[in-house]
């Protein structure tokens, strides 16, 4: 007669490294999502140095993915590709020379450090709750510091009267924020911790006072409230009475922050009425359409195989990935660029939109943004995304060397076997 097994509670051991791998490494990846190393060494709270952090980050990840039966999504390489290429670009071949070139070279090396930590943290059985943990992380961290800086406490940002916290740049926390929303919408299936999230995104986002981060904001939030809604309409009713005139006091808090004394900051006011009036002309940038028509022209003059990685962001500053990849890398690079996200695009539709807000998150910001490539909370949402739409898990095993029969001359080594399929 077979009895039902009973099931086995995991021991001491295994409890401590789940959890470390979790709450500590999943900690730490949202840290570096975030730049909190950078942001709070370059206004000194912290003493620790961030390539410090980085190191003991990547080390630490690495060795406690493997103590936890790590299984590679094999996905993660077609990601990896752009970035490999990219450093292979700036290390080695160098065709772009500046004064910068070593530095570029380093932080591009110390990206795919980071990379790697995450696809070792990514292949591990708790991967989704350590990559749900790392995107609240990331997103309490970024909007935290811009209150913090905000309530005058510090100075991250580099442009005056718009916030950054510990990005430093104004222009990064709403494409981070918007990724971050983009895994835990995939990864999550509480809807009301999901608008909790959104709720910590809304102020981090209009703090920045930009006009691109706000629309893909709503974009992305009204689509996920519009399409669960039915099922949470009790619920909505009462955040809505809740959250107009929460929204009220926020406008009227970056009315005034706008003022200083008796002096506007036109450039802020400007891009408030642009985005609370959805006013599309004032939306545009006039710089940002002369700096894309200098880097296109620049293209032009090398359209096969570009300048050279590094020359975007240091002598141009397109303000669109595609003619950043484009003046960078030339046509090879663009079509791996472009492929990559048909290659991702082509899964979700085929597994059912799974992953899409992710993916939105991740191309809303192409024609607006650029460098992002070189950031780790771009990483992050990358891996994650080829994480959920490929489950399955490959293990590396070797195979036993078994006895030969007694009179047989002949020795054949051991052979390693093939990567074997486990889900």
């Amino acid at each position: 007669m077979n009895y039902p097994q009973p099931m086995l509670r995991p021991n001491g051991w295994t409890r401590f490294r789940e959890w470390v791998l979790v709450w500590v490494c999943g900690g730490m990846l949202g840290a570096l999502a975030a730049d909190a190393a950078i942001g709070s060494y370059d206004v000194g709270i912290s003493p620790i140095k961030p390539i410090l952090f980085t190191l003991a980050s990547v080390f630490l990840c690495i060795g406690v993915s493997l103590v936890n039966k790590p299984r590679v999504c094999l996905a993660v390489l077609g990601v990896a590709l752009l970035p490999a290429v990219r450093l292979f670009d700036a290390a080695v071949l160098r065709r772009f020379d500046s004064s910068y070139q070593d530095q570029i070279a380093m932080d591009l090396a110390r990206m795919m450090l980071v990379f790697i930590a995450m696809v070792a943290v990514f292949s591990t059985e708790k991967w989704q709750k350590t990559a749900l943990w790392a995107a609240v992380c990331a997103m309490l961290l970024t909007t935290g510091s811009e209150i913090y800086e905000m309530l005058g406490f510090a100075k991250f940002s580099s442009i005056p009267g718009r916030y950054a916290g510990f990005n430093s740049h104004p222009n990064f926390p709403p494409v981070l924020l918007c990724e971050m929303l983009g895994i835990i919408f995939a990864l999550s299936k509480s809807f009301r911790f999901n608008c909790l999230m959104i709720a910590v995104a809304v102020p981090g986002v209009a703090l920045t006072y930009g006009r691109s981060g706000m629309l893909v904001l709503a974009l992305l939030c009204g689509a996920y409230v519009l399409l669960n809604a039915r099922r949470n309409f009790g619920f909505l009713v009462i955040v809505t009475a809740i959250a107009i005139p929460l929204l009220g006091i926020g406008v009227a808090v970056l009315q005034n922050s706008t003022q200083h004394g008796v002096m506007k900051d036109k450039n802020t006011a400007d891009r408030l009425e642009a985005i609370y009036n959805l006013d599309f002309d004032k939306l545009k940038s006039p710089e940002r359409v002369k700096d894309l028509n200098d880097a296109w022209e620049e293209a032009m003059k090398k359209p096969i195989f570009g300048h050279g990685t590094g020359v975007s962001g240091t002598l141009y500053a397109p303000h669109n990935e595609y003619v950043s990849i484009w003046l960078e890398m030339g046509i090879p690079g663009l079509v791996l660029f472009a492929g990559t996200w048909l290659w991702l695009v082509m899964r979700s539709v085929l597994t059912g939109g799974k992953a899409g807000y992710l993916l939105f998150a991740l191309l809303a910001f192409t024609p607006v943004g650029q460098g992002r490539i070189e950031v780790p909370h771009f990483s992050l949402a990358m891996v994650a995304a080829a994480c959920i739409l490929w489950p399955k898990r490959y293990q590396l095993t070797l195979r036993s060397l078994k006895a030969a029969p007694q009179g047989d001359s002949a020795f054949t080594p051991p052979h390693p076997q093939p990567l074997s399929r486990q889900g």
